[in-house]
């Protein structure tokens, strides 16, 4: 008896149904990971030093997650292996264990143009904390996939305006650039003369701390904003809150922690908004209990409020974790230090 061919192998994995079984068969040899790996669409790596065996076999894959260090070689491996890839997830995140100088040689805009152009049909896009890509890998993958929704950019330091201006075109709905701290105001101002003003609905500038009320003014265009997190961004005043409030009529979650420079009178810019129902204000002091009371009472969706105890006039003790705005309740966290990043 000749040994099996690839259809008979493929045929048995096929009819395997139990998954352990499967990585069982897959582990006989590499003829059968080969066969093992033909018919799947999600992969998931911890072990960099195996895709060289995986990826060409692969051809199907349409999702693909790794948190380890890859090189320019194994984006370009993944590029040319897996052609139908949709959703790329490379995030490294800061609760997951790393050597120190793991990520010294890690993957950059090399690698990532090389994803960029093979992989046309990526919609989602997550390099949380890959310290290397910056403008030349970001503009070619914006550039290069016109279905791209979801990019998480967070942590990714080297990203500058540059960048903004590409993804300003683009018709991304998610889009996170947390810790991209050389974004500026000329930034959203792309962001917001472009096409995506008509598409984006979350954006994630926590800790972009070149950003000023100049560029926050800018968000008034993107009226379709449902969530919006532009937390420690200590140049910004009630002037910003007060675009927003008037303008993102839509908006459902805001995120302003650390802003301390906001008063009442940015507060009061949310009377009567009819969608808000998350308001976080840890590590902001400048306004009094009464102060949220009277905009929270004119918010008839308010679900969350995120406080300081150290606001100029704590809460009365029978309402401590909670407010009655009309037929519901509105739960209510208190945070007695400097303040939780809610990102």
């Amino acid at each position: 008896m000749g040994p099996l061919g690839d259809d008979e192998l493929l045929c048995i994995f096929n009819n395997i149904s139990d998954w352990g079984d499967k990585r069982s068969f897959a582990e006989v040899s590499k003829q059968f990971m080969k066969v093992a790996f033909h018919s799947i669409f999600w992969l998931s790596s911890s072990f960099p030093s195996l895709l060289f065996d995986i990826l060409p076999s692969s051809p199907n894959v349409t999702y693909f997650d790794c948190n380890k260090p890859l090189s320019n070689t194994h984006l370009k491996l993944l590029a040319q292996s897996c052609p139908k890839l949709e959703t790329l997830s490379l995030g490294k995140y800061h609760d997951l264990p790393s050597e120190p100088g793991e990520f010294d040689f890690d993957f950059d805009g090399d690698g990532l143009c090389a994803v960029a152009n093979a992989c046309s049909h990526l919609g989602g896009v997550y390099l949380h904390g890959r310290l290397r890509v910056g403008d030349t890998g970001i503009v070619s993958l914006v550039t290069s996939c016109k279905n791209l929704t979801w990019l998480d950019l967070e942590g990714c330091i080297r990203v500058t305006d540059e960048s903004l201006k590409a993804i300003g075109e683009s018709r991304i709905c998610n889009l996170n650039l947390g810790g991209c701290s050389l974004v500026t105001d000329l930034g959203l101002e792309y962001l917001a003369n472009g096409d995506l003003k008509n598409y984006l609905s979350e954006l994630n500038l926590t800790g972009c701390d070149k950003i000023s009320d100049h560029g926050i003014i800018y968000l008034s265009k993107m009226v379709g904003l449902i969530k919006l997190n532009i937390s420690w961004l200590l140049n910004i005043t009630d002037i910003s809150l007060l675009a927003i409030g008037s303008k993102c009529l839509k908006l459902q979650t805001i995120y302003l922690t650390g802003c301390e420079a906001i008063t009442s009178e940015g507060l009061r810019a949310f009377n009567g908004h009819q969608t808000l129902k998350t308001l976080l204000l840890f590590s902001c002091y400048n306004f009094c209990w009464e102060d949220v009371e009277s905009v929270a009472l004119t918010c008839s969706r308010l679900e969350y409020l995120g406080l300081m105890k150290r606001i100029k006039t704590p809460t009365p003790e029978s309402n401590e974790d909670f407010l009655q705005i009309g037929h519901h309740t509105c739960l209510i966290e208190w945070d007695e230090g400097e303040g939780a990043c809610f990102c």
